[in-house]
């Protein structure tokens, strides 16, 4: 069975958009890119493989907004579940640890933490779910994966030790931190590689790649799941246009939108940042992803959000979703019950 928290929204129900554009602006993003304006209906053999693949595999939204604090949204966060179980945390923005368990799952059954940068709406709220954890049943060793620093950000596993460590702001719990001193030892992997691969365990693995978000060490992330793939961008502007085919044919894309219309931000610090519109929209069509996931959705970028999400709709393949605050979709097809194209 397909997990689904009792305040998340069933697949049936969550918001999409496939019909007319209705802003100009985006409008003239699709026209500029000569792209085709006819539906895209998934075939047959399409839905079979993907129920094969991703049978019992969703994609929970812990958090769908920035740093904001008058946004109505908890910062980034993301939950890969498996069997009714939650195998994946990616991000663990402010307010992330509370939703983890508005969700119903059991920080015991994480296999590991993905973090894409340490901005505070990606990273705070690590210490909670550690501190969070001695309440539960975990006695399993965790992994934390993240970037490595710089003369801006520390490494990830700087940031644990200045949280955690013996020295750390919260010291008091160092000992998940040393080998044999409590129930489980949470260790950190800073990847210094531009790409990164490893297997979790028998039916996980995770991919990384470094990505430009200004002077910020940025990972977008690939997790697989028993052959089901989801992928991760995190905040980029992707200046190196690497992520549709980092995400190619991805069974669900996340895509990070953060900025309003391309021209009002030209040559600001928002786009040394983030994704356009435009580039949003490129890159949903030439990933050609299952499912496309508009998140990490700010004030100034929510006033357009439901023109890029038809925008996307018209001219990739994949269904396009906006972004809720613990909207759990099952990344197995189930046609009957679901609008597709």
């Amino acid at each position: 069975m397909l997990v689904t928290s009792k305040k998340s929204i069933s697949a049936s129900a969550i918001r999409t958009r496939f019909i007319g554009i209705k802003s100009i602006s985006i409008r003239s993003i699709v026209i500029g890119l000569g792209l085709c304006t006819s539906a895209f209906f998934v075939s047959a053999e399409q839905i079979q493989d993907n129920a094969i693949t991703c049978e019992g595999v969703s994609l929970q939204i812990l958090g769908s907004g920035g740093p904001e604090l008058d946004d109505g949204r908890t910062s980034t966060s993301y939950l890969l579940w498996q069997d009714d179980k939650a195998k994946v945390l990616v991000d663990v923005g402010s307010g992330s640890s509370v939703q983890f368990g508005e969700s119903g799952a059991d920080f015991a059954d994480i296999d590991t933490i993905l973090l894409s940068h340490l901005h505070t709406d990606h990273a705070a709220d690590l210490p909670s779910f550690i501190k969070g954890s001695y309440f539960g049943s975990r006695d399993t060793n965790l992994t934390v994966y993240g970037p490595s620093g710089n003369d801006v950000m520390p490494s990830t596993q700087a940031y644990l030790d200045a949280l955690i460590g013996k020295d750390g702001a919260f010291k008091y719990l160092s000992s998940y931190t040393q080998e044999g001193e409590d129930d489980y030892q949470v260790t950190a992997h800073s990847i210094v590689d531009n790409a990164f691969s490893t297997q979790v365990n028998d039916a996980i693995s995770i991919e990384s790649m470094s990505v430009y978000h200004g002077p910020i060490p940025a990972l977008a992330w690939k997790v697989t799941i028993d052959e089901c793939v989801a992928v991760f961008s995190g905040d980029t502007n992707d200046a190196d246009g690497t992520l549709a085919s980092f995400a190619k044919l991805a069974d669900v894309l996340v895509l990070h939108n953060a900025i309003e219309d391309m021209e009002r931000h030209s040559g600001s610090a928002a786009t040394n940042l983030h994704m356009t519109p435009k580039q949003v929209i490129q890159i949903a069509k030439d990933a050609e992803a299952k499912r496309v996931v508009l998140s990490h959705i700010m004030k100034r970028s929510e006033a357009g959000l439901d023109a890029l999400t038809e925008a996307i709709a018209v001219i990739a393949p994949g269904r396009v979703f906006a972004a809720q605050d613990l909207m759990n979709i099952p990344l197995v097809s189930d046609l009957p019950n679901e609008e597709s194209r």
